[in-house]
């Protein structure tokens, strides 16, 4: 398995109405090779982070250059973030659940 983690500082009074948006923007990957997502937030400094889970790094590659992913990125940075989210890949090693 492998893991995207986007992190970056949501704009603090939309934080609510992001993470609906985020949802919208997520679960349709689970079509495709998306295993879980998680949307993280601190409400009093609005740092972010969105850990997706997917079935290999190739997966998600393919999935993170698509035209829906870009898209989705691009209207929650104009909305909500205060600057691009970062993002970092990983392998799963473990988990435990």
């Amino acid at each position: 398995m492998y893991a995207r983690v986007m992190s970056t500082n949501l704009k603090r009074a939309t934080i609510d109405e992001a993470g609906k948006e985020w949802r919208t923007h997520i679960e349709p990957f689970k079509k495709s090779g998306m295993k879980k997502a998680y949307m993280f937030v601190d409400r009093e400094t609005g740092k972010y982070l969105s850990i997706t889970i997917w079935e290999d790094e190739a997966t998600q590659k393919k999935n993170a250059g698509s035209p829906e992913q870009k898209a989705g990125r691009e209207a929650m940075t104009v909305k909500y973030f205060e600057g691009p989210p970062q993002p970092m890949g990983y392998e799963v090693l473990e988990v435990i659940e």
